[in-house]
């Protein structure tokens, strides 16, 4: 995740190896990843999202989820990331 405060809507690419399956079993989770992913409040940015072979195995709500569960990391490391950047300008500003 690269935050870019340019970008009106997300980048989001996806990295699904063959360990997930053929082409088909790529693309279909690909498609309900793109469609969890749509119903989402997320950050401007760049994302790449991956998944692992069970991933496709899951149920839709299992894997909105594990989808939310990624997510709310992301915005973790968004609040500390802001944290740290006001921390650094107060520095810049004392100096």
């Amino acid at each position: 995740m690269i935050i870019d405060q340019n970008l009106a809507q997300p980048a989001i690419a996806y990295a699904l190896g063959r360990q997930v399956g053929g082409a088909v079993e790529r693309n279909l989770l690909r498609r309900r990843l793109r469609e969890i992913l749509r119903t989402k409040s997320i950050t401007p940015g760049w994302y790449l999202i991956g998944a692992y072979s069970g991933a496709k195995k899951l149920k839709f709500e299992d894997l909105g989820l594990n989808v939310d569960s990624l997510l709310a990391k992301c915005a973790q490391k968004i609040v500390k990331t802001v944290k740290n950047t006001q921390i650094d300008q107060k520095t810049i500003e004392i100096s």
